[in-house]
């Protein structure tokens, strides 16, 4: 007989509507592929009807999620993201314990919500204030063009990634059907692709050299149909760049239609959704959904036999297995992120249960932060929560220069894992002592460990009594603790 916790029982209307609202569907469409009526179907999003177990694994299948998935706790997301929001400085005269946060997360998600969108606010208005300062003091440019929003646009098209688990069919299917049309073999697909566009589309491709001066990866003139594509870029970026494009012209109507459900809106949204949509076409025919997801999985997942196999880069590869959910064709489920060397988080996603948060720096024990000690190595670490959920992790730094010699070089670190239950379907686990898992958090403010090493910032749910006559293992742990 199968058991669901009754904390979760409680709120799962919530996640009944969050769903249906995320699929556009409406109360009566939802009725009629369930069989119930829609005062019912509302009496059941409004947490006033126990749904039974034959419904819930009918609703399961109608949103093609696993049981598992809709009975989990449904708002991790939002409680890890209020977490995240109420460990700054600017609340730490309130006495908040993470049981006031989760239990505030679960019983008010609407308001938490709100909150959610008001400190997304108070962090675009606070870098407007920075940027206006700047313009002050340097008195140089017209401050009219400094309001920014790019802070909430890529919010908007990151929550978009994760609200479709990094997947998107539509587009997967037209690339499939592209590459057909292309020679993609390796040693051919540069050239292929330079022929395809120009055939069909009538559009130019050069390899510029003014990329030195310029510093542009790619630049398309749509007026003289030409793509200008630096010469200083590695053949696998300038394959991907070439592929993007030809996602944006073949691939147009679909990425716009996938915006429009998923409500994107702005001008900049718009942009950015469209490029980030665009890079996901160019990674789906360059690595084939299908004959990618059967070679990761005969060679374990390993990376480097994946980009020789695809001739494709370390990051490219990676962004590549976060989108292996497909039906009946499922990759491990992953956690992916980049951060720069002061510790900056570009990119994040993650469907392993792992939260990474949004507003502050993770865990400085998450070795995504310590391969930059050893450039160019994967580093392997089984990381244990503070929830007893542990992941196998593993980060390789990689680095990108567009230009010559004397031009800056940028390096990044990217990190991925994934839940242990997988281990042995990925080669990175193996000679780990899963008796042995690094003990890790999110981020310190949110932690409980009071015994790390490591901690940069005191607990937001423990008071520390400092005192001069004793030093612990850090300044922020002391023998002496205030519960």
């Amino acid at each position: 007989m199968l058991e669901i916790n009754r904390e979760i029982t409680a709120n799962i209307g919530i996640v009944i509507r969050r769903l249906r609202r995320e699929k556009r569907i409406t109360q009566k469409q939802l009725s009629s592929e369930l069989g119930i009526s829609v005062a019912y179907i509302n009496l059941i999003e409004n947490n006033r009807r126990v749904i039974t177990v034959p419904l819930l694994i009918k609703v399961a299948k109608l949103f093609n999620i696993e049981l598992s998935d809709l009975t989990s706790d449904y708002n991790k997301q939002l409680n890890s993201d209020l977490m995240d929001i109420f460990s700054d400085n600017l609340f730490e005269d309130h006495d908040l314990k993470n049981i006031d946060i989760k239990e505030f997360s679960m019983n008010s998600p609407v308001v938490g919500e709100a909150v959610r969108s008001l400190y997304k606010k108070y962090l675009q208005n606070k870098k407007d204030l920075a940027l206006l300062s700047d313009q002050m003091i340097s008195v140089k440019q017209d401050i009219s063009d400094t309001s920014g929003s790019e802070l909430s646009s890529a919010d908007l098209i990151s929550d978009i990634l994760q609200s479709n688990n990094n997947f998107f069919k539509e587009l997967e299917e037209i690339a499939t059907k592209e590459a057909e049309s292309i020679d993609m073999k390796l040693g051919h697909r540069l050239k292929s692709m330079i022929v395809y566009l120009k055939e069909r589309f009538s559009i130019s491709v050069e390899f510029a050299e003014e990329g030195f001066k310029e510093d542009f990866s790619k630049r398309y003139y749509k007026d003289k149909k030409l793509l200008k594509v630096s010469n200083t870029l590695s053949r696998e970026s300038k394959e991907f760049m070439i592929a993007q494009q030809i996602g944006l012209l073949v691939a147009n109507n679909a990425i716009d239609r996938q915006l429009e459900i998923n409500g994107a809106s702005g001008a900049n949204s718009l942009a950015l959704g469209r490029t980030v949509l665009a890079n996901y076409f160019a990674s789906a025919l360059l690595m084939p959904y299908d004959l990618f997801w059967e070679t990761a999985e005969k060679c374990r997942y390993d990376i480097d036999i994946l980009c020789n196999r695809f001739d494709t880069s370390f990051e490219q590869v990676c962004h590549r297995l976060t989108t292996l959910q497909k039906d009946k064709k499922k990759g491990i489920p992953f956690h992916f992120m980049r951060v720069d060397i002061a510790g900056n988080v570009s990119k994040r996603f993650s469907i392993s249960g792992l939260k990474i948060p949004r507003y502050s720096v993770a865990c400085p024990r998450w070795n995504v932060y310590t391969a930059f000690l050893n450039p160019g190595k994967i580093k392997i670490q089984l990381s244990k929560m503070l929830d007893g959920a542990t992941f196998v992790c593993f980060a390789r730094t990689v680095s990108k220069r567009i230009g010559d010699y004397r031009s800056p070089e940028t390096f990044f670190s990217i990190g991925m894992g994934f839940d242990i239950k997988y281990a042995d379907r990925c080669i990175y686990s193996d000679g780990l002592d899963f008796s042995k898992p690094i003990p890790t958090g999110l981020s310190c403010r949110t932690c409980e460990r009071e015994n790390c090493r490591q901690r940069a910032f005191p607990p937001i749910h423990r008071t520390i009594k400092f005192d001069e006559n004793i030093r612990g293992l850090s300044g922020y742990i002391n023998p002496k603790i205030k519960k």
